[in-house]
Formats: structure tokens, sequence, C-alpha cells
């Protein structure tokens, strides 16, 4: 009998794996909670209004009145073909990564590359968002604002607790 050949171990392997697979739970969980959170909410509960609250961050939003939240509904449309560009730059990066993964000899410059790019795309979504918000919070009154402020301070007390 012949001497088992050892193979290289590959830690690095199984924790890129793992950073992976937390990445694509995180993103469902986002996806998912941003879906799950907006049921029984007061404010407008159509797909578009998911879309805003999930580029703001869902506390921003429900902590907004609702005809604010109308308004950043409104105000997304002209954005719509933005944010379509950046979902599919977003799959499409997130495709190369799958590919990436696939390939041997593994390269792990690349993958790091399409990874920064990948947080680059999201960091242009997130922005979009931020503008939309930065304009409603700048059309308000002082009282207004203060009055958000509350009920914002209020919603991130309640997460805090749960």
């Amino acid at each position: 009998m012949s001497d088992p050949v050892e193979t290289p171990k590959r830690g690095w392997l199984k924790l890129l794996l793992f950073v992976s697979l937390a990445a694509n739970l995180l993103i469902v969980g986002i996806i998912g909670g941003a879906f799950l959170s907006n049921r029984g909410n007061d404010g407008p509960p159509d797909r578009i209004a998911r879309q805003v609250q999930s580029l703001i961050g869902a506390p921003f939003f429900r902590a907004l009145p609702d005809g604010d939240r109308r308004e950043l509904v409104r105000a997304l449309d002209p954005k719509r073909d933005r944010l379509k560009e950046n979902r599919e730059a977003l799959r499409g990066r997130f495709e190369a990564f799958l590919g990436a993964l696939r390939t041997e000899p593994f390269d792990a410059a690349m993958v790091k590359k399409l990874l920064e790019e990948q947080r680059l795309v999201a960091v242009r979504r997130q922005d979009i968002g931020e503008d939309l918000l930065i304009e409603r919070l700048e059309a308000m009154t002082p009282g207004a604002r203060a009055e958000y402020a509350d009920r914002l301070a209020k919603s991130l007390r309640h997460i805090r607790r749960k």
C-alpha cells in the first residue's frame, strides 16, 4: 500500500465560503426584513414603498409621517432607471463572484476585487436613498424635523430592547 498523499490545507477557502454564506444571508435578511416590516404599517404598503424603505433603512422610513413617506415614494420614480442599473450591476458582480469561486486555481485577488466592486455598487444604492431622505428632511419645518427625530429615537430604543 502506498503512503497517502497529503492535500494542502485550504482554511482560507472555508473562511471565504463562510463569508460568502454570511453575506448572502445578510442580503436575504435585508430583503425579507424590508418585505415583512412593512406589513401592518400605516404607510404606503406597496412594492415601491418597500424599495424606498430598503434604500434609507426601515427605522428612518417608518419614523416619517405618512405624507412624507408618500413623497419619498414619488421622488423615487425618476430614479428607477438608476436603481435598475444598480441592481443589474450587483447581479452581474455576484455572477462574476460565483464564477471566480469555481475557477481553479483560485484567484483570491480577483475575488477581493469583485467584493470591493460589489460594495461600491451597494454604497451607490445607499447614496440614492440618503439623497431622497435629505430632500425630505430639508422640506420639513424645524418642528416637523424635531418630531421626526423624536419618533426615530423612540423607534431605535424599541429596536434595541428587542
